[in-house]
């Protein structure tokens, strides 16, 4: 199993240069202004435990958190937080908002948004350029210290 984007060679290497990474944090971005940009985690055997989806508009300086996930048993670590702090980066001042909320999700934005001073609103209105954004192809990079 090898992480989406990635061919086995390149996860292999990935692997042999991080020798005690326990997660690979990858991140897909997006060239286009609203396009989709993820970030995902792996465990060393490729599953991917969690994930955060996100659209930015620099232009309207608006972001939109659209899905964040994050298996059961690894709920509790930080994880979330780290996910969500990286998808803000560079973009913490900008006016963010969130899809439908589940009730996990009700309690940990509330706790972001006093973390981070982002209100978090659940389905508010987003920008054209968000609203007409795509998926990226580029290629993902391994973000160190995730």
């Amino acid at each position: 199993m090898v992480p989406q984007g990635l061919t086995s060679g390149q996860w292999r290497r990935m692997k042999l240069r991080h020798p005690r990474a326990r997660g690979f944090w990858l991140y897909y971005p997006n060239d286009q202004e609203g396009g989709h940009q993820a970030l995902r985690v792996y465990t060393r055997d490729a599953y991917d435990f969690a994930v955060v989806v996100w659209k930015t508009c620099g232009i309207c300086r608006h972001g939109v958190i659209s899905k964040i996930s994050i298996i059961d048993d690894w709920h509790r670590q930080g994880i979330g937080r780290r996910l969500i702090r990286q998808a803000l980066d560079g973009c913490a001042d900008y006016t963010w908002t969130t899809s439908g909320q589940s009730t996990l999700a009700k309690q940990f934005f509330p706790a972001m948004t006093e973390e981070t001073g982002a209100a978090f609103t659940p389905l508010a209105p987003v920008c054209p350029h968000i609203r007409s954004g795509r998926p990226g192809s580029a290629a993902p990079r391994l973000l160190t210290g995730g």
